[in-house]
């Protein structure tokens, strides 16, 4: 498990550590302070390098000679705006290191706070009574009022916030008064320059608003990256007349073609869900106009072969200026699993409806299954099937971010219903619910998903891979993705899956330093052989993890150990945030 740790640290060190090429001379900072003042942020502030992730081991910073020059005015510049008029500090160099000692003094405190609004923003002040005056805090809280008010659809607001500073006194006095006026909503939608083999409706399905809707900046933000997810377009650009004296906001759009509409890759990779695994991909942008989209992909490791066409088709139809993208795709899989290897032809059809947190989509999907079973079970699961379902997923998305989400949740039901056409087919349905909630409070972050399953089976024999099963990141994280199936016991399982279904994990992340943060988490799983029993033995697991923060989501290492058989475990390593 330590070798894990280590290799995680060392990857994280390697990708991520700043590469430093400037050959200016540098020095080994040391910084010391009383309780009231963070080194950490003293050492951000006056441009010391960050050499890697483990720095936060080292009492010592690293600071360029460049930085040292600028040092007094840097640092007086920020005791100041963070209250501390009255500070004294002594620079000491000698050789290559730098001693650096900071007395606070006395510093300026809030002493009274006045807040007229007509909108909810106590919250949002953060600087109460009895606080040290912070003027970065001060212009931070002006500016995090003014985002809620037009993520709120109010853009025609008067704000005024003052702060009367007594030097001698030290001491301020902190005035915030608000009028949030009317609401404004979404104007006329112009589009001043578009690519001429692409129809305005596809430009106007990927936006995040309609003409009409209640105004917010983060409805903006959305469409420029719907309008990206396209992979068409080029120099997108979004503006809002938010000088026009209507509270109708218009909005004018242009955009140009991307000039290289043909995409190949061929990418080597590797996780604790599929191991080792090779990707390749052809896909043709733009492919018969329209922002039409057409792909082959292969996906290939140790379990899973996979190769995929889908055509994807945007803005295919509308209803009342809804639109409707369509994707028709086809391909071959072969599988194999624990219990079971199967072989799989299959064809695609479904429609989806999107805005800014609903997904939804409606297909139907013709399968070919062949399925091998490792033994033989007394429900006979193995065999040929040719199922027809259509089927439905309902997504609901109130998380502030789909990257790396700190508030917010997120509700989705899933539905199949299949049909057969074969005397010895099968007729089913097949249900799960799913619902996250993330909370966080400062350095620390709260999640929970809980997710509850079931399959009803109408007539004729179920195939072995529509059965549940657990294990993984996204359900218990003492065993290996797959591996649990109906639960026998809180220690033991059968192999084959199982018609109903209940996950919970539930887990507590807090900051440890600077993008580093350690997690501990609980994971409970039920897996009943029979329809609609959701009452039995569980498979409980406890566990911690370590997190780094990248752009692109956390890089998470998981440890779980089943808690009733602590010789069960599993190390899991993963790029993405799961709740």
């Amino acid at each position: 498990m330590i070798r894990y740790i280590i290799i995680l640290i060392i990857l994280i060190n390697f990708i991520f550590a700043a590469e430093e090429t400037n050959s200016t001379k540098e020095y080994r900072l040391k910084i010391e302070v009383s309780k009231s003042l963070n080194r950490d942020t003293i050492a951000k502030t006056i441009g010391v390098k960050d050499g890697n992730m483990l720095s936060f081991l080292d009492k010592d910073y690293i600071i360029t000679e460049d930085f040292l020059k600028n040092l007094k005015p840097t640092l007086k510049g920020y005791l100041e705006s963070s209250g501390y008029f009255d500070a004294n500090f002594d620079i000491d160099i000698s050789n290559n290191r730098v001693f650096l000692r900071i007395e606070e003094g006395r510093p300026v405190k809030v002493i009274d706070l006045i807040v007229d609004s007509d909108f909810k923003v106590e919250d949002i002040i953060t600087l109460k009574k009895g606080d040290i005056f912070s003027s970065d805090s001060f212009v931070n809280i002006k500016e995090k009022i003014t985002t809620r008010l037009l993520e709120s659809g109010y853009c025609k607001y008067k704000l005024e916030t003052k702060a009367y500073v007594d030097l001698k006194k030290y001491s301020a006095k902190l005035d915030y008064k608000l009028k949030k006026g009317e609401l404004c909503y979404f104007g006329d939608i112009n589009i001043t320059k578009q690519p001429k083999d692409i129809k305005k409706d596809v430009i106007v399905s990927h936006l995040g608003y309609r003409s009409g809707d209640i105004f917010d900046i983060r409805k903006i933000k959305n469409s420029y990256t719907n309008l990206s997810s396209l992979n068409t377009f080029a120099n997108i650009e979004i503006k809002s007349d938010m000088n026009s004296p209507s509270n109708k906001i218009s909005t004018t759009i242009s955009l140009d073609k991307k000039e290289k509409l043909r995409r190949y890759l061929i990418a080597l990779g590797a996780d604790t869900e599929v191991g080792l695994r090779v990707r390749g991909l052809w896909e043709k942008r733009n492919f018969l106009h329209n922002a039409k989209k057409l792909t082959i992909e292969s996906y290939i490791s140790k379990d899973i072969q996979n190769l995929t066409t889908t055509l994807f088709i945007p803005a295919f139809y509308d209803i009342n200026k809804r639109y409707i993208d369509l994707y028709i795709s086809g391909g071959y899989r072969l599988e194999k699993a624990d219990v079971y290897r199967e072989k799989m032809a299959y064809i695609d059809i479904h429609a989806k409806y999107r805005d800014s947190k609903f997904n939804v989509m409606y297909g139907i999907k013709l399968e070919r299954l062949i399925i091998k079973l490792k033994k033989e079970y007394p429900s006979k699961i193995g065999g040929t099937f040719n199922i027809l379902y259509p089927y439905f997923d309902i997504e609901y998305d109130n998380r502030d971010s789909k990257i790396d989400p700190k508030n917010g949740y997120f509700l989705r039901a899933y539905g199949e219903y299949g049909l057969s056409y074969r005397d010895n087919g099968v007729n089913y349905l097949k249900y799960l619910l799913e619902a996250r909630a993330i909370k966080s409070f400062n350095d620390l972050t709260l999640s929970a998903v809980g997710k509850v399953g079931a399959i009803h089976i109408l007539s004729g024999r179920l195939p072995a891979s529509k059965l549940f099963y657990a294990g993984g990141l996204f359900s218990n994280r003492a065993y290996g993705k797959g591996k649990i199936g109906y639960i026998t016991s809180n220690s033991s399982f059968s192999q084959l899956g199982g018609k109903s279904f209940i996950n919970m994990q539930l887990e507590a992340n807090y900051k440890i330093h600077k993008k580093f943060y350690g997690a501990i988490f609980f994971d409970s799983t039920l897996i009943s052989e029979k329809e609609y029993n959701f009452h039995g033995n569980r498979v409980d697991t406890i566990g911690f993890g370590l997190r780094y923060k990248t752009p692109i989501g956390p890089i998470k290492l998981d440890v779980g150990f089943n808690l009733h058989k602590r010789k069960d475990y599993a190390i899991s390593i993963m790029l993405g945030q799961s709740f």
